[in-house]
């Protein structure tokens, strides 16, 4: 496994979602989202499913049948002392893309009283929304 411990960091970019903390590095000269373990109370991370681990086997598996999935590595990185295992996600945002989390759309919805954080989206008829489109450049 690869050592991110030493990558630089990108101070001013963040990144959103619920499942662990993340960071932006430079990893060969190209920025990757790392992606570190939730933190959990009384529990050892040896003790849960891993969630970068996770994500680092799913993505390998769905790109052996063919399917196109974001790039990761699964590394470490030390952290107060500590090695984490995390997985880096080749950063699909650097060309300008803008990754809109699930809760924004969610939000855009007048419709109903619940916010973008609470139950799923209900199809809305009026105005006849057939999809909607929720990536922008």
């Amino acid at each position: 496994m690869i050592d991110f411990t030493n990558c630089k960091i990108n101070n001013f970019k963040y990144y959103g979602g619920k499942n662990g903390g993340k960071i932006c590095i430079n990893y060969n000269n190209k920025e990757y989202m790392l992606k570190f373990p939730p933190i959990t109370k009384g529990i050892s991370e040896y003790e849960y499913s891993n969630s970068c681990i996770s994500e680092y086997i799913v993505c390998n598996i769905f790109k052996t049948l063919g399917l196109k999935v974001q790039e990761t590595i699964l590394g470490t990185y030390n952290l107060n002392g500590n090695d984490k295992i995390v997985v880096a996600c080749k950063d699909f945002t650097s060309d300008g893309t803008i990754l809109k989390q699930f809760a924004e759309l969610k939000n855009s919805q007048i419709e109903t009283s619940k916010n973008g954080y609470r139950n799923g989206i209900k199809r809305s008829s009026r105005n006849n929304r057939k999809s909607v489109d929720i990536r922008c450049r």
